[in-house]
């Protein structure tokens, strides 16, 4: 039996809650301790100056300022203890309302969209309601990107397999991947794309001069050795200024490419840091999936952990723009030579680990994209893990249901398809489900090629190039009609079954040439589905030319089902199942009846 996943993530939403309210407690008491401690220490301080105890007032102060600290770290630990305990809170009453298909989070994954895409306007991949939202557990750029490319593009059966498998090997791991998710969310900028930090690595970089690493501790060895020496009064302060000035003269040789290098990495320290514990996160993926052995086995360079490097490179961006700050550069920066300290070690950065920064983030986004796959399946435990072929076209659904609807408001239905060439007509009364039967199916079919579970008790298909034409509207920028725009979209499908070494299509046609009278309407109908006849696609269409339904006559590859509605006590009812033949009962006069339009005159 299925575990009740709603009760677990509002207990845990509850147990994360509590949590925060206890960190948030220990929080505000550690600062109380602060600022008593601070005032406790400055009026010893003060006290043991003005009693003459000089050195004990130091003594005083240096125990104040290393408390002080080390209370900071405290302070910041409790605060990020408190804030991953919010955002797991967050995260399960998120998982709570997606049950409902209810959204919390504000991604749409719209950015993705494409008016010309075969299929995902018409079956809601994406927007307010959509499988996007819907799958949706990744937060950096490259996890929406890689999540978005799974549901728009058909992979190969043996890689949606691997997919499957790697879900499946995370679906139990419940608490690594809400922790997952959950260090993503803490952390605000996450979600910037790394295009320029991965550029920077990735560029031809100029090679720091050799006097550079001859000089860097040469010059300011000779520069403390003459200070001591002025201080103990062997060398004038003369030696001591000569010293600095050659110091700063060498730093000149080198300002342009310090500033541009300061000034490509100025933002990655707090980039770096905030994608770090991700990283750190990820290299302790869990299972023996083929795809998580990939990603940890990508995670490396040179034998270093990848987020071993980064915080490095982390380090390195924060320590250069240290010169950013004119007193530091002045009293410090240019004595140690600074500059040429920190162009050595990212330099030295970039050719160990440059060419495998955007392995390591393509690594990270597939993860959060598998992640994705295995919260949706952990969420669903009910739903089928599909079959997934190669070669001729198959599908076959068994109880399947729409997966955008809560599970206890959709009706399922089942269905198989095989070979190339064949038609499935649907005929059925105005809102009696045809349009809706026809995105179930759809929908299920881009969730099983992504990888994903599907919403049917048993599911199984090959690989095919889904097509849809459901949602044609007219535009008047372009100054098109609603059928030409269909006529437009049915020509994209006649191009795509005619393209050779394609996969087989899957068409989905949904009230097909409605922009036009019955009598071409049929006849353009007919003429379509003998024509994708004689290619590998085959599809659905459904319609309410019931002439249409004759075509069985003709030919066996048409079969033809039907939705149909009763009208009880004047009231029109709807079962939503579908049934084998040709509708023979329409309810456009009893709605129009019920408008109060007279059909009797």
């Amino acid at each position: 039996m299925p575990i009740d996943t709603d009760a677990v993530f509002q207990q845990r939403q509850q147990t994360f809650l509590q949590q925060e309210q206890d960190a948030q407690q220990r929080h505000n008491r550690l600062a109380t301790g602060r600022l008593l401690w601070f005032a406790v220490v400055a009026v010893a301080t003060w006290l043991l100056g003005r009693a003459g105890q000089e050195w004990a007032a130091v003594a005083v102060l240096i125990v104040g300022v290393v408390g002080f600290l080390i209370l900071l770290r405290k302070h910041q630990a409790i605060r990020r203890e408190r804030d991953l305990a919010r955002q797991l809170a967050f995260i399960n009453e998120d998982e709570s309302a997606r049950l409902r298909r209810q959204y919390r989070r504000p991604e749409t994954g719209e950015l993705f969209a494409s008016a010309t895409h075969p299929y995902a306007g018409d079956l809601d991949v994406f927007g307010a309601h959509s499988l996007f939202r819907l799958l949706n557990r990744t937060h950096t750029r490259e996890g929406q990107i890689r999540l978005a490319t799974w549901l728009l593009n058909p992979s190969t059966a043996d890689t949606i397999r691997l997919r499957q498998e790697a879900a499946q090997a995370l679906v139990p791991q419940l608490d690594w991947r809400q922790q997952f998710e959950a260090l993503a969310r803490i952390e605000e900028t996450i979600g910037r794309s790394p295009e320029s930090l991965i550029g920077w690595a990735e560029a031809p970089h100029t090679p720091v001069p050799g006097y550079v690493n001859a000089g860097r501790f040469a010059l300011p060895v000779a520069t403390v050795a003459l200070f001591v020496a002025w201080l103990t009064g062997y060398v004038p302060g003369a030696a001591v200024l000569t010293s600095l000035a050659v110091s700063w003269l060498a730093l000149r040789q080198t300002t342009d490419q310090v500033r541009r290098l300061s000034e490509q990495t100025a933002e990655l320290a707090t980039a770096l840091k905030t994608v770090n514990t991700l990283f750190v996160q990820a290299e302790q993926v869990p299972g023996e999936a083929i795809r998580l052995k990939a990603i940890r086995q990508a995670l490396s360079s040179h034998n270093q952990k990848a987020s071993d490097a980064v915080r490095q490179l982390a380090s390195l961006a924060e320590g250069l723009n240290f010169r950013l700050n004119p007193y530091f550069y002045l009293f410090f920066g240019v004595a140690s030579l600074w500059d040429w300290h920190y162009l050595s070690g990212l330099n030295r950065w970039r050719q160990q680990h440059g060419t495998a920064l955007r392995r390591w983030f393509d690594a990270l986004g597939e993860l959060e994209a598998l992640n994705s796959l295995a919260g949706f399946a952990y969420a669903h435990p009910a739903y089928a893990r599909p079959t997934i072929t190669d070669g001729e076209l198959r599908l076959e659904l068994e109880a399947a249901s729409h997966p955008l609807l809560p599970p206890n408001r959709s009706v399922a239905n089942s269905l198989t398809m095989a070979n190339s060439g064949q038609t499935i007509l649907i005929t059925g009364s105005n809102m009696s489900g045809k349009s809706t039967f026809l995105r179930t199916v759809g929908a299920n079919v881009v969730l099983a090629l992504a990888g994903a579970v599907v919403s049917a008790d048993r599911f199984s298909c090959s690989v095919v190039q889904v097509f849809t034409s459901m949602r044609t509207q007219d535009s008047l920028e372009e100054s098109t009609s609603s059928f030409y725009a269909e006529l437009k979209r049915l020509q994209a499908l006649i191009t795509l079954t005619n393209t050779p070494s394609t996969l087989p299509v899957l068409y989905f046609l949904d009230e097909i040439l409605k922009g036009t009278n019955s009598a071409d309407r049929h006849r353009g109908a007919e003429a379509l589905i003998r024509q994708l006849h004689k290619t590998t696609a085959s599809g659905f269409v459904s319609t309410h030319d019931l002439e249409l339904g004759q075509l069985t006559n003709a030919a066996d590859f048409i079969r033809n089902y039907h939705f149909q509605s009763d009208l009880r006590d004047g009231e029109l009812l709807f079962d939503y199942q579908l049934r084998p033949g040709v509708c023979t009962a329409f309810n456009a006069s009893q709605l129009m009846q019920a408008i109060g339009i007279q059909m009797n005159l």
